[in-house]
């Protein structure tokens, strides 16, 4: 994560909040392929770039209680980013370490002293074990721990009792065992994470890439970093009925951009002043291009 700049633009009605840009989520990307995880080299770089999240996170006092692959989300550059700190847990500024009494998270990723019930418990461990079990399943595509039920999940976290698959590697394991330590006093820090043999190494691209999968959104399959499209559908309406509408945006790649609207009258003639002349794909073009200066006059 990184501090943006507060741009919030309050308009006639509707305020809008100006956020990063990511194009795909690390379990989406898993779901897409049959192995569900990650060749090692890939791992190993989303994992740093967990690591370098975390660190600042806690640099901030900030507990983030639910890191899992379903959080992780990913630009068009291959950059992670931490996001979904609805259960995260500001520490107060003068608090004295990183006790917290209360988690959200989800059941597979939660740690034993979460697990068998303990009134408080080190947040920041917390993290690290959750950070554990996702590098377990991104590099696995497996579970340490698992249970028919949340029950028999917690049961069985709560005893520590786990395996790492043999084709991990003794580096690996050693990482994962000390991620997942029963004991949280002994439980790895970031910084025991970063001087791991596994971390510091380089590892070769053995398997193909896992690729961004393309969008569920048709409109945009491939996503692309241009907002335009969107613009179009939420503001401008072909002069057709609602299923020949979404025919604008299955085209063979093109984005096709309407040009009338469902305006009559009194509305219409308003409506083509107001644009003078240009069309709608003209129109957002240059409504993006005054966005983007209003941008830089804030800066």
């Amino acid at each position: 994560m990184k501090p943006l700049p507060p741009c919030l633009f309050s308009l006639t009605l509707p305020t809008y909040m100006v956020m990063e840009y990511c194009v795909c989520g690390m379990q989406e990307m898993l779901d897409s392929v049959d192995e569900k995880r990650f060749p090692i080299f890939q791992a190993h770089g989303y994992f740093c770039q967990l690591l370098d999240g975390l660190e600042y996170l806690h640099s901030q006092g900030i507990v983030h209680k639910d890191i899992k692959p379903g959080n992780l989300l990913l630009t068009t550059d291959g950059a992670l980013r931490i996001s979904d700190l609805g259960v995260a847990e500001a520490l107060h500024p003068f608090a004295e370490d990183d006790t917290c009494c209360t988690s959200q998270g989800s059941p597979a990723f939660q740690p034993p002293e979460i697990a068998n019930g303990l009134d408080t418990f080190s947040g920041f461990k917390v993290d690290i074990w959750s950070a554990g079990v996702t590098l377990y399943n991104i590099t696995t595509s497996l579970y340490p721990f698992e249970g028919d039920n949340i029950y028999k999940l917690f049961e069985n976290i709560g005893k520590g009792d786990y395996s790492v698959p043999e084709e991990c590697g003794p580096l690996l394991s050693s990482l994962l065992r000390g991620m997942l330590e029963y004991d949280p006093e002994k439980r790895f820090s970031i910084q025991n994470i970063r001087q791991h043999n596994w971390v510091r190494k380089k590892h070769p691209a053995t398997e193909p890439l896992v690729p961004m999968p393309p969008s569920a959104d048709r409109r945009d399959a491939w996503r692309s970093m241009t907002v335009l499209p969107y613009l179009e559908h939420l503001h401008g309406y072909a002069d057709q009925d609602d299923e020949d509408d979404d025919e604008l945006f299955y085209g063979d790649g093109e984005i096709i951009y309407s040009q009338g609207f469902t305006m009559t009258g009194e509305r219409r003639r308003d409506r083509d002043r107001w644009r003078g002349g240009k069309n709608s794909r003209e129109l957002f073009l240059s409504s993006h291009s005054q966005w983007v200066r209003s941008l830089h006059t804030l800066n």
